[in-house]
């Protein structure tokens, strides 16, 4: 069972059953209590509230049992309110200042705060407060950004306890595996996990599309949140969907963070400016009207969740493209490294070739090529590049007695440059480029235009 560290505390229990799914038995499960602000309601939620106990040990000869619940979220008010937040209405927000944004100005504020009380640089606390300030709109998104934090353990905790103050409905984690999931309330989720999995990763990535459901031994619910992680200083982890990766360890000669308390109110004023605001804003987010360019698809269903939040905020939004652009081009620059890549290549290479066909052993010759001229030993297999080319999209088919392979029609020979373009770099690329190729002057404008 997940243990829970919290500012807040525990709630009193209220009897409420759950409605059994048919032909089964309602099924308990714990809660996480709420932090600072309710969660928002996820509209794609149905699941039920559920009594259960959580035992906690304070030492070898003494427990004492605390009974919580659970619950997917509260409704919103008329208003656009969370329910039991404290909002106070009668204080409207002050005017933006000159030439700026409501939007504007709670993200440098939020910012400030950040850099005060973290080791995080300049532009990682921006990155770090456009997700915070997601987080009060997270039921919003189809697909809802996540934070993955790396480095020094001290230095992580930092950052997750700040963002307790920063994040909406906030809930501080530690530990986590799958069967917790029922376990948990949906808000913000502060975890940390130095020890994750691949499966539990790929798992959360999975969770933070919308829509789906868990289901896990006849119980199953909507579970969608955001949700940031600390997943140990040098992990082995493979990425994980729509994330931000930063790392919270202190650059050389760093100024050490502020240890001071903030000034009293200070922080619920800030949680109340926030509510405030989504309050405003909360139908002019739903439209997520912003479409950056020049990002990878990925990294695009994050920019328009995450700008879509920074509402007449345009400079704002350009910044939040920036910040983004080179972790969207690292990931892409890691995924060209890859067999993937080598195989796209490989197929994009013999594409320009006058054939209407290529067999998948011709493709894995080329392959080997590719690796021996990077001086690498190992070969791949005719069924290895077989399994790469369906991985990416490029599914072959009996040509003939002589074996697989791809039909090279116009479709197909499309479908090769648009999976080339989106697996391998551009410096790549233009080494196959061949320049009596429209697709290839068609790939390399459109590369222009982004």
């Amino acid at each position: 069972m997940t243990e829970l560290f919290q500012n807040s505390q525990l709630t009193a229990e209220e009897d409420l059953q759950p409605t059994p799914a048919p032909n089964e038995a309602a099924h308990d499960a714990p809660a996480l209590p709420a932090g600072p602000g309710m969660p928002p309601t996820l509209e794609s939620s149905d699941s039920s509230e559920t009594q259960v106990s959580i035992h906690t040990t304070t030492d070898s000869t003494d427990a004492s049992l605390l009974t919580v619940n659970v619950e997917s979220g509260p409704a919103e008010n008329v208003d656009g309110t969370l329910p039991n937040e404290v909002c106070t209405p009668e204080k409207p927000l002050p005017p933006p200042p000159e030439n700026g944004s409501v939007a504007g100005e709670l993200h440098t504020r939020i910012k400030r705060i950040i850099l005060e009380r973290t080791s995080l640089p300049d532009n990682v606390s921006a990155l770090v407060a456009f997700w915070a300030i997601s987080t009060w709109f997270q039921e919003l998104f189809p697909v809802i950004p996540s934070l993955v934090i790396t480095g020094p353990a001290h230095e992580a905790m930092v950052v997750l306890r700040v963002l307790y103050d920063l994040c909406c409905g906030p809930n501080l984690v530690a530990g986590f595996r799958r069967a917790d999931l029922k376990d948990l309330r949906n808000g913000t989720l502060l975890i940390s996990e130095p020890n994750l999995d691949n499966r539990t990763a790929a798992l959360l990535g999975i969770l933070t599309n919308r829509d789906f459901i868990l289901v896990d031994q006849g119980y199953h619910r909507y579970f969608a949140c955001s949700w940031a992680i600390y997943i140990g200083e040098d992990p082995a982890i493979k990425r994980i969907q729509h994330s931000i990766c930063i790392d919270a360890g202190a650059r050389p000669h760093a100024r050490p963070p502020d240890a001071s308390q903030l000034p009293p109110g200070t922080i619920e004023t800030l949680r109340n400016r926030l509510l405030e605001y989504r309050k405003r804003n909360l139908e002019r987010v739903r439209r997520l009207g912003f479409n950056p360019c020049g990002l990878s698809l990925e990294a695009h269903s994050m920019a328009n969740a995450l700008g879509s939040c920074l509402v007449d905020a345009p400079q704002v939004q350009t910044e939040l493209v920036a910040l983004l652009k080179p972790q969207d081009q690292q990931q892409i620059a890691d995924r060209s490294d890859g067999d993937e890549a080598l195989v796209v290549g490989a197929a994009l290479a013999l594409s320009h070739q006058d054939k209407g066909e290529v067999f998948v052993k011709e493709i894995a010759v080329e392959v080997n090529r590719l690796l021996v001229a990077r001086s690498e030993t190992r070969q791949l297999s005719p069924e290895k590049v077989g399994h790469k080319l369906r991985k990416v999209g490029l599914p072959t088919r009996r040509l003939s007695q002589a074996g697989n392979g791809l039909t090279l029609d116009q479709p197909t020979r499309i479908h090769i440059h648009e999976v080339a373009a989106a697996y391998r770099r551009e410096d790549s690329i233009e080494k196959d480029e061949n320049l009596h190729c429209p697709l290839c002057t068609q790939t390399q404008c459109l590369k222009e235009a982004m």
